[in-house]
């Protein structure tokens, strides 16, 4: 048996047929008892073009019956657990299947899901790349669409959706409060993006009318019983209407699936999917507790990504998962563009720029980077090409193709393409042809050559002459020239400074002949008299060279704030090219290439931007800006161009001053990277101590009830966390934890109303330490709730300051599905040997888990902790690797290879030997598994690298 669909198999079955219509019924009567499976039946028409033989999918139990035009075949002949083969002639077939389908924890499949506050039990299907097998049988392929026609036989007071409205209702045949459902047929589409939901999901309806046909679309939205008080239906139909009008306008074709339901379901593998009409999302887009704007702004950007893919991946698919950028850079693009030009979120742009970017960065840095245009030979391939360079990389390259070509002209070339390949399948070449007809005056071929089929991303830099004479290169904190490639085993692309353990880096030279100098400041008065642009690519030895359109500001300082002084447009694809625009012109404080973010490219600041951008990036006005400049020193320190301490102490001097959610969002994310993974162990109790000490500052300063105020609370709880590392305890610390302390004594929806406890008779300032000037300030404006709650209680627990009845005593307050998660990654955190044997027989047997209470465990089991407890199982992680690909769906295994992966261990080199040793002896692993592990062992040999490059001084 095989389950690994091949690109060869799936050609060969498009030359022989033709599908025509499914018609599938679906029996979850038994949803509420203990079985495990439930009946499926398809019956499929096809056409065939010639006698021969085939097979269709089928991931079920058992199957009872097959049929093929009349002829009865036998099940355990043509069955193998995961194909049905049969015969077909010449012309029109049908086919009938009926099978015993496994009810999934995986979330692939058809997911079963008990809700711990209330019992209710509730379904939802999830299938791409290929898991609709797993429901019912069907040629799982993207170019093979169909009509769907489904019906749905469930408990009464299940409500029950698909992608098309239902048509009848009657009684089911099974138990006596079943009800079957029909719905009506569906357009042409693929099997991946049809879907069922039932159970006693409520929810709210709205409508909307196209201000241009008149066309009106009923919406839904929905989610379970016991998140309905929390389902704010408003803002997302909001969301939905924008959208639906955007889309609709921009692309010049109506919506074409009818409803527009929307339900947000449990223990979801993924943010979102775009089912036509019934568009599924992870409930966790549902907030209980109050959340950022950023996270609003999450939530509106993957609404409008689904949306995006009913013309792009819906009306027109891809025809093998070779393309899936068809689809996925798409919606990723278009989502980001809807969400500024037709949502609240105006800036939205920032975000994308500094977080979703950084994804697409880090990913095509790995030695297992691959062209936009992939090379996917089977599903297994597709499965983990779901990333950051189909997504976050596609669409930054696309919004540089709108730079290249012209809004207008993009948009003229996507219109073309979907009137041309409406409900039809295609490829890059047929885009490219639509897109060449709308820009005849550019080169799509060649850019296409160069943007979508390499790999790589291109980095950036200037050089600038001053009217002071100084030569200013890129190269943070440098010397023109300064700074020595190095590449790891696995092709990490890493620079180390030319003293690495200088805090200058070259700066160090001065004072030995003064052959380098530290970086400066300019002060503003400074004229450029000659500019040099050069690209390079992030690959040893590459000389690829690409198109580049970009935008070059100047920022200068005006008063307190940094402005932009000039901006202009510039365009080259040479090694290095003159930019004469910028001479004559001021050279400012900060000289920013791809200003506005048009390219994708890794921007490399010269030491003297370098320096004011440590010291005054949050005086940067324009958050877009400042999220390009914090990018560019994201790369600098990622690639050991700065070091760690210099950007945690530019990071912490931006506390209490950054005020965008999205910025703040994205820099606490390198920052804990850095503490995670980067600073080196002689290095740790000072830094973390030193940030800490900052958030708590901050935090005691943050306006009352501001998204700045939540955002720096939940930084000073995960990084009390990680102080159960700390050697050394200072008074940051043990305000941190006396912060963590103090909300467990707050109850649910009452204001947080000091930061630390107060012991009779005893100052604040004495209890936290009077050096911190939080310890004095009023705290007022946080209100508490089960998030912060769980984030303080699971701080304790790493520092063994509350145990086991701590965590069921809080799971009892909050019995939600959240909360029951919340308690298994605590529980698994406690400081205990025994605990991390039990965590770890639990995560072996991953089969009987869900998938997210297995991701919860291993949260836990790999938490920080004073004692080294799991490192004995560092060898058992890499003997039963195998077994976790083979003995589990790819979902599971992938979250067992990843989560567990040995990074935590106090030996990193040992690990880094170990993973070589399992890749050189399993060179016949499935690539996705040796993909998986290639990643995680790079990322391993970066932070050894940039943890050997500091001294004790950081």
């Amino acid at each position: 048996m095989t389950t690994n669909l091949t690109r060869n198999e799936a050609q060969s079955r498009t030359q022989l047929l033709e599908v025509d219509s499914y018609s599938v019924h679906i029996d979850v009567s038994n949803a509420e008892t203990e079985d495990e499976t439930y009946f499926s039946r398809t019956d499929v028409d096809f056409t065939a073009g010639s006698a021969g033989s085939t097979f269709i999918d089928l991931i079920a139990d058992s199957v009872s019956s097959v049929q093929i035009n009349g002829e009865i075949l036998s099940p355990a002949e043509v069955f193998d657990g995961a194909r049905v083969t049969f015969p077909v002639r010449a012309g029109r077939n049908a086919l009938t299947i009926e099978a015993q389908a496994r009810y999934s924890t995986s979330g692939e499949g058809l997911h079963r899901f008990t809700d711990p506050a209330d019992g209710k039990v509730y379904l939802y299907t999830q299938y791409e790349p290929t898991d609709a097998r797993r429901v019912f049988a069907n040629f799982d392929q993207p170019d093979l669409k169909a009509e769907f026609s489904f019906s749905v036989t469930a408990p009464s007071h299940f409500h029950v959706l698909s992608n098309r409205p239902e048509s009848t209702s009657e009684p089911g045949n099974g138990p006596a409060d079943a009800v079957t459902h029909h719905f009506l047929p569906t357009l042409r589409q693929s099997s991946y993006i049809t879907c069922i939901t039932a159970g006693p999901y409520e929810g709210a309806t709205d409508e909307w009318t196209d201000p241009k046909t008149g066309q009106t679309v009923q919406l839904g939205a929905w989610t379970r019983a016991s998140l309905v008080d929390h389902l704010d239906a408003s803002d997302i139909f909001s969301i939905t209407k924008a959208g639906l009008e955007f889309f609709t306008a921009e692309f010049d074709y109506p919506y074409p699936w009818g409803k527009y339901d929307q339900i947000f379901v449990p223990e979801y593998n993924l943010g979102a999917m775009e089912n036509p009409g019934l568009v599924t999302f992870t409930d966790g887009l549902i907030f209980r507790d109050k959340v950022t704007d950023a996270q609003y702004e999450s939530r509106a950007n993957v609404i409008l990504h689904e949306m995006a893919h009913m013309w792009f991946g819906g009306l027109v698919t891809m025809k093998w998962w070779d393309d899936l950028w068809l689809k996925e850079s798409f919606a990723d693009y278009m989502g980001g563009l809807a969400l500024a030009e037709a949502t609240r979120f105006t800036d939205g742009w920032v975000t994308f720029a500094l977080r979703r970017k950084a994804w697409a960065y880090t990913q095509d840095l790995y030695p297992t980077t691959h062209p936009i245009v992939a090379d996917i030979p089977d599903v297994e391939a597709a499965k983990l090409n779901f990333d950051g360079i189909t997504y976050a990389k596609g669409a930054s390259v696309l919004k540089q193709l709108v730079a290249f070509v012209g809004r207008e002209a993009f948009f003229a070339g996507s219109r073309l393409y979907f009137k041309r390949f409406e409900y039809r399948n295609t490829e890059l070449a047929d885009f490219l042809e639509c897109l060449a007809e709308a820009a005849p005056d550019r080169d799509i071929a060649n850019w296409a050559g160069a943007w979508l089929g390499t790999s790589g991303v291109s980095e950036l830099s200037l050089e600038l002459t001053t009217s002071d004479a100084s030569s200013i290169g890129s190269g943070s904190l440098q010397g023109p020239g300064a700074g020595v490639r190095i590449a790891s085993s696995t092709g990490a692309r890493l620079r180390a400074t030319a003293d690495a353990d200088d805090e200058a880096g070259a700066a160090s030279a001065q004072g030995t002949g003064g052959q380098a100098h530290a970086p400066r400041r300019r002060t503003g008065a400074e004229k450029i008299t000659a500019a040099t642009i050069t690209q390079a690519d992030s690959a040893e030895g590459a000389s690829l060279l690409r198109p580049h359109t970009l935008e070059i500001a100047t920022l200068g300082r005006s008063g307190r704030v940094i402005v932009p002084l000039d901006t202009f447009r510039f365009e080259f694809s040479t090694e290095s090219a003159e930019v004469e625009q910028l001479i004559g012109r001021s050279a400012g404080a900060i000289t920013l290439l791809n200003f506005n973010d048009l390219d994708y490219a890794r921007v490399r600041l010269d030491p003297a931007s370098t320096e004011t951008a440590i010291t005054s990036a949050s005086r940067i006005i324009d958050p877009l800006s400042r999220a390009l400049v914090w990018s560019a020193l994201d790369n600098a320190v990622r690639d050991g161009l700065m070091p760690v301490q210099k950007y945690l102490t530019a990071y912490a001097r931006s506390l209490g001053k950054e005020s965008h959610a999205g910025i703040m969002a994205g820099l606490s994310q390198t920052a804990l990277t850095c503490i995670d993974q980067w600073v080196a162990d002689r290095n740790f109790d000072t830094a973390i101590s030193g940030l800490l000490g900052a958030a708590l500052d901050a935090l005691a300063a943050a306006k009352s009830g501001s998204d700045a105020q939540l955002h720096l609370a939940n930084l000073v709880l995960a990084l009390t966390s990680r102080t159960a590392r700390c050697a050394t305890i200072g008074s940051a610390v043990v305000m941190g934890r006396s912060f963590a302390s103090q909300i467990l004594t707050v109850p649910v929806g009452e204001e947080i109303d000091r930061m630390y406890p107060e012991a009779p008779g005893t100052s604040t300032e004495e209890a936290g330490g009077a050096e911190h000037s939080s310890a004095g300030l009023p705290f007022r404006g946080l209100i508490n709730d089960h998030a912060l709650r769980w984030n303080a209680l699971t701080a304790l627990v790493c520092l063994g300051w509350a145990d086991q009845t701590d965590i069921a005593r809080e799971n009892h307050s909050d019995p939600s599905s959240s909360g029951r998660l919340r308690a298994e990654t605590a529980s698994a955190a406690l400081p205990l040997p025994i605990v991390k044997i039990r965590a770890w027989e639990a995560i072996r047997g991953a089969s009987a888990l869900s998938n997210d209470v297995l991701s919860a465990i291993i949260s836990g089991f790999i938490a920080s902790s004073a004692l080294p407890l799991i490192e004995g199982y560092v060898d058992e992680y890499f003997d039963g690797l195998l077994g976790f690909w083979t003995d589990n769906s790819i979902e599971i295994a992938r979250r067992l290879v990843l989560g567990l992966y040995p990074r935590w261990s106090v030996d990193e080199e040992a690990v880094v030997e170990k993973t070589d040793a399992w890749l050189a002896a399993h060179t016949e692993a499935p690539a996705a598994l040796r993909r998986l592990i290639i990643e995680r062992r790079d990322d391993l040999a970066r932070a050894i690298f940039l943890k050997s490059t500091q001294s004790s001084r950081h």
